[in-house]
């Protein structure tokens, strides 16, 4: 932010300063979570959740059938991607807390390797929680204080008047403010934008989950998360 020199509105700008470093900092731990969780599957900056999670599940299984034989057939016909029937074979399974945000539950011998990239998926997620948590506050706080100081545009010039502020002064506070107000409104839409990434990600997982038969069965009915219906069935 950018001193205006009039005391009242300066004081607006400094309010704004609290969330929106708040949605910077939620900004910066998702992208660093999402840049370590992709270094943990070997995926390129560019790679998905669910590529990600489809590259952890061939690794889960396939560490699951070296420890022990492969599972008899069901009955129905269908496949128990998870081999959690077999004493203390590696897996892993998609639950949903109260909010029916995801997360990530393994069991059996999973190698250490293997446990820090579910680790890092946790991290991915529980940073995206706090988004989805926390924004609309944020936003309301933020979207608060941009109206405010939009209003206060008209009475600038005479407030810069009021304050000494004459000539280049007071065209460098002019320019200042609307710097600033620039920056909130860009701000804003990256708080948006934020919000949709971490959503994404929630639909990405429940998704992926559902496909590769990973879903706890206690979580397998539909559910919403900002305003998306996903289906927890395989």
């Amino acid at each position: 932010m950018k001193t205006i020199g009039v005391k009242a509105v300066d004081e607006q700008f400094k309010m704004a300063i609290g969330p929106l470093a708040d949605s910077i900092s939620m900004r910066n731990q998702l992208e660093a979570a999402l840049t370590e969780w992709q270094e943990q599957c070997g995926l390129g900056p560019t790679g998905t959740i669910r590529q990600g999670l489809r590259l952890v599940h061939s690794r889960v299984v396939t560490a699951a059938l070296n420890a022990s034989p492969p599972p008899s057939p069901r009955p129905d016909g269908s496949s128990n991607s998870t081999l959690k029937s077999e004493e203390g074979s590696p897996g892993f399974t998609i639950s949903k807390d109260e909010r029916d945000y995801p997360y990530v539950v393994t069991y059996g011998n999973i190698p250490e390797a293997m446990q820090k990239t579910f680790t890092s998926l946790n991290n991915v997620l529980n940073k995206c929680a706090s988004i989805l948590t926390k924004t609309d506050i944020l936003l309301a706080q933020l979207e608060e204080a941009t109206k405010r100081i939009c209003d206060s545009y008209g009475e600038l010039s005479q407030l810069c008047a009021e304050a000494g502020l004459r000539g280049q002064k007071a065209t460098r506070a002019a320019e200042n403010f609307a710097w600033n107000v620039r920056l909130l409104k860009a701000q804003l839409t990256l708080m948006n934008k934020a919000q949709d990434e971490a959503s994404n990600i929630f639909v990405q997982v429940l998704d992926a989950g559902a496909l590769l038969g990973v879903m706890d069965p206690s979580s397998r009915k539909s559910s919403s998360t900002k305003g998306s219906t996903h289906s927890g069935s395989p």
